[in-house]
């Protein structure tokens, strides 16, 4: 079997702590406290699957309005508990760290230094490049994009996506193939705009404190299901093109496949076997199976007539009789 493609960057959401301490009686910081299995289970099966890139949620802007308590006990124990542990672990398995977010004077300063410390310890890693979005905000960062070009009166003319982004927080990070939010929520929370642009995003039930290696195989499983076009037409949407007027090729294309996946008998030639079925063009797949419908349901109405008739048909006889 030929191995799939690892997605080049992942990006994670990773929300339900509050919600799984609650569900069992506790305090939200005991969610926190159990997660630090899950870092250990997202960066490992990272590492085995040879991502490059992995950016995890750990703290954002908006978090600062939470109970002055919690967010004292998450930044400290994201620093110390989780990257201060970790930090000889992580350079150990060649996996750099990086942190992504901008500077508050409301980070205690203890925290920032052990963070930076890792950062500085794993410098020279390449095995895994793990971005912190610690005090990040999307949309935070594309504003400081823009006052970086405008500090430098860069003409708009010579304004590109290429050059705004060598203006963001982390210019080197890639764009985003694979975005997971945990807790079963569905939406962004400001998290990488930019770099979600084309990002396929899988959302999962389970609450973070909960998240395993299973569950990280799952989502690449489901990354590897996705059709990947970039705004281009893929090839079963070549049959849409045809009916939009815009190509002629979905019914000699239909045709090669049903060629390649038949068989001669004598000199009649076979119906095409399930491998052509699946590769047809996308309208050409539709109406066969609308004929399909119309003509089971049309078989399943006169059996069903069938069977009323014969069960009928003892009762008339013996009122004859």
């Amino acid at each position: 079997m030929t191995p799939r493609t690892p997605p080049r960057h992942i990006a994670c959401i990773m929300d339900g702590n509050g919600r799984w301490a609650q569900h069992r009686g506790l305090e939200r910081t005991h969610g926190h406290m159990a997660a630090r299995a899950s870092f250990e289970a997202i960066l490992d099966s990272a590492l085995e699957e040879k991502v490059e890139w992995l950016t995890l949620f750990t703290f954002s802007t908006e978090n600062w309005s939470r109970p002055e308590e919690e967010v004292s006990f998450l930044v400290r124990f994201l620093a110390q508990h989780v990257i201060g542990r970790e930090a000889q672990r992580m350079h150990k398995r060649g996996v750099r760290l990086r942190l992504l977010g901008g500077e508050d004077p409301r980070l205690p300063a203890e925290a920032v230094d052990r963070l930076r410390e890792a950062e500085e310890l794993t410098r020279d890693n390449t095995a895994l490049q793990l971005s912190l979005a610690f005090n990040y905000g999307g949309r935070q960062d594309l504003c400081e994009a823009a006052r970086s070009l405008a500090a430098r009166d860069i003409p708009a003319e010579q304004i590109t996506t290429e050059v705004f982004a060598r203006h963001m927080q982390l210019p080197e990070l890639p764009d985003v193939d694979l975005l997971l939010r945990t807790g079963g929520e569905y939406r962004l929370s400001n998290f990488l705009l930019w770099h979600s642009a084309y990002a396929e995003l899988v959302f999962l039930d389970v609450l973070w404190p909960d998240f395993r290696a299973s569950h990280f195989r799952h989502a690449m499983e489901l990354y590897h299901q996705r059709r990947r076009r970039f705004g281009n037409l893929g090839e079963t949407d070549a049959a849409d093109a045809y009916d939009r007027g815009d190509g002629t090729d979905a019914v000699s294309a239909a045709g090669a496949v049903g060629a390649a996946d038949s068989v001669t008998v004598g000199a009649r030639t076979s119906p095409p076997g399930p491998r052509a079925l699946l590769g047809l063009p996308t309208a050409i797949a539709s109406q066969l199976g609308t004929t399909l419908r119309d003509g089971l349901r049309e078989t399943a109405r006169f059996a069903l007539h069938q069977l009323t008739t014969e069960s009928t048909k003892p009762e008339r006889a013996s009122r004859l009789s």
